[in-house]
Formats: C-alpha cells, structure tokens, sequence
C-alpha cells in the first residue's frame, strides 16, 4: 500500500451529514482501534477507494469456494477410498479430473499440505505411464513417511478455524491489493 502522507492544514475537507446512529458508530470503531474519528474515516474511504477494503473477504471467499466445492470433495472422499481399496479402478477422465483437482491445489492450501497432495498427483502419473502397476502407493507405509499421504495433517487443517483463518490472513498479506500492481 501507498505510504501514508501526513495531514496538513491546506489538504481539502469534505463535509457531509450522516445520522446520528451511524456518527456513534463510527467513532465508536474509531475509539476501538484509538485513532481519532477523521483518521479512522479517512483510512475506511482510502481503502474503499483503493480496493483494499474487502480484499480479505475475496480472498477468503476463493479459498472457501475451493475447498467447499464438489471437485475437491470428490477428490478428498477418493483419496479416503482409496485407503482402503487402492485397486485402480478409474477411468481415464475420471483420473484427469482428479489431476486438475490437484493442480489447482497450490494458493488454496499451505505448502506443506500442498507437498501431501503432490504425492497423489505423482502417484497418479506413475499408475497412467505403468501398464502393469495397478495398485496406488500414496497411502502405504514408507520408513521414513516420505512417499506416504498424511490424511491427518489434511484433516488437522481443514478441521481447525484458527488455523484456517491463519492462512487466510497469510494469503492475505502475501496478494498484492489492486492499487500496488
């Protein structure tokens, strides 16, 4: 964001009549975050101007949309299946729709739980190029757990708020808003 320039006594003003209700309120906000009632309203127009001002709602609503959304539990109800079955038993479109599932995984997700869901996606790749491998790996016990998919680390995050809302303010701060491109 744009540095902040200081208030001098020659800057315009803008005089406007609000109800009472709404005056309370505002300075009550105001109060809340200590600033006076004219910098806390000059900051809420700053950012309404800029675009800044639901950014963090957008954001949170792209990452909501993805992981709520039909594909992605198509996929994680697969991967639990899988679990138990770990037969193939796919068709090919059915496979490609679980890889683009996948690839949209990165800027939804953190990256550790990304790498847990890049092992899916790599043991989707080695089950369509071998002819003869029919079985996934991505749930089977490996000795150091590299190759094994943690059900429990997806489950950890998607089952906890504060770690979601975490990484919603993370991709948040990380997102340039509109004014700095």
């Amino acid at each position: 964001m744009a540095k902040k320039q200081p208030i001098k006594n020659d800057d315009a003003t803008i005089n406007f009549r609000i109800p009472k209700e709404l005056k309370d309120k505002i300075e009550k906000k105001a109060e809340e975050k200590n600033e006076t009632t004219s910098a806390y309203v000059r900051e809420l127009l700053e950012s309404v101007h800029n675009g800044n001002y639901c950014h963090h709602e957008a954001v949170k609503s792209r990452i909501y949309e993805f992981l709520f959304s039909r594909e992605f539990m198509q996929l994680m109800i697969w991967i639990y299946s899988k679990k138990i079955n770990s037969d193939k038993a796919e068709g090919e479109e059915e496979l490609n729709n679980y890889v683009k599932t996948l690839k949209r995984i990165e800027g939804h997700l953190p990256s550790d739980l990304v790498r847990e869901f890049d092992k899916v996606l790599f043991d989707i790749y080695r089950i369509r190029d071998d002819k003869y491998n029919k079985y996934y790996s991505f749930h089977s016990y490996s000795s150091d757990g590299s190759r094994t998919f943690s059900l429990k680390k997806v489950e950890n995050f998607l089952l906890n708020n504060f770690k979601l809302n975490m990484f919603i303010g993370s991709i948040h701060q990380k997102i340039k808003y509109p004014i700095d491109k």
